[in-house]
C-alpha cells in the first residue's frame, strides 16, 4: 500500500492537518497494513535518495521509559490512527515538567530503512502525552470505520526544539509544537477494521 499525505488528524485526533514541512521529492514511502484476529501488522519502508538526512520517530525504550507498544494508537475522526510520528502539544495539557520524548531513526541520504510493527487487538489507545490530559487521553472510536497508519519524518535542517540527543545509546527527540510543525506526515488510506 502506497503512503500518501494525510490530513485526517492533528495532535490528538482533532481533524487538523499535520505539520507542513516539505519532504524532498527523492524520498519515497510505502507501507503494508495487515489485520488478523490477534493483531494489526504494519511493514513500512523509507527510501531516501535525497541529499538531506531525515529522522523518523520509532517507539523504543529510552531513558528508563518503556513504550506501551510499537506505535501510538490515537483517534482520527471515525478511524483509528496507528502512528509513528511526532505529536503537537495538546491544548488540554497545561502542565507537564518535561515534554515526552521518543526514539528516532536517522534515514541518511542514499539509504533505505524499513520496520515492521505489531499492535495487539483489541486496540488500546496510547498517546505520548498520556495521562497529562485533564480528562484522560483521547478515546478511540467505539466502532471505527477503518485504521490508518501514519509515519512522520523531519528533514534537515533540524529545529533546535526537536532536541536531538542520546540516552543510553538511543537517539531521542521531543514531541511538541515546533517538532510537530516541522515534520511531514504520510499516511496510508484507511483499511477496513471490524
Amino acid at each position: 500500500m502506497l503512503l500518501i499525505a494525510c490530513g485526517t488528524s492533528g495532535g490528538a485526533g482533532s481533524g487538523q492537518l499535520a505539520g507542513g514541512a516539505t519532504v524532498p521529492a527523492e524520498v519515497t514511502f510505502d507501507a503494508d497494513v495487515a489485520i488478523t484476529g490477534a493483531e494489526l501488522t504494519v511493514t513500512w519502508r523509507v527510501v531516501n535518495r535525497s541529499s538531506k538526512e531525515l529522522v523518523a520517530p520509532t517507539l523504543v525504550t529510552h531513558q528508563g521509559k518503556v513504550p506501551k507498544g510499537d506505535a501510538y494508537v490515537v483517534p482520527a475522526g471515525d478511524n483509528i490512527e496507528i502512528a509513528q510520528r511526532l505529536f503537537d502539544w495538546p491544548d488540554e495539557v497545561e502542565e507537564l515538567a518535561v515534554p515526552p520524548s521518543v526514539g528516532v531513526l536517522r534515514v541518511r541520504p542514499g539509504t533505505t530503512e524499513s520496520r515492521t510493527i505489531r499492535v495487539p487487538r483489541p486496540l488500546t489507545g496510547y498517546h505520548p502525552f498520556g495521562d497529562a490530559f485533564d480528562d484522560g487521553p483521547p478515546k478511540l472510536p467505539s466502532d471505527p470505520v477503518g485504521v490508518v497508519f501514519c509515519l512522520g519524518v523531519v528533514p534537515q535542517p533540524y529545529p533546535p526544539a526537536l532536541a536531538l540527543g542520546k540516552a543510553d545509546g538511543v537517539e531521542i527527540a521531543l514531541h511538541g509544537r515546533v517538532p510537530y510543525a516541522q515534520q511531514h506526515r504520510f499516511c496510508t488510506d484507511p483499511v477496513a477494521f471490524r
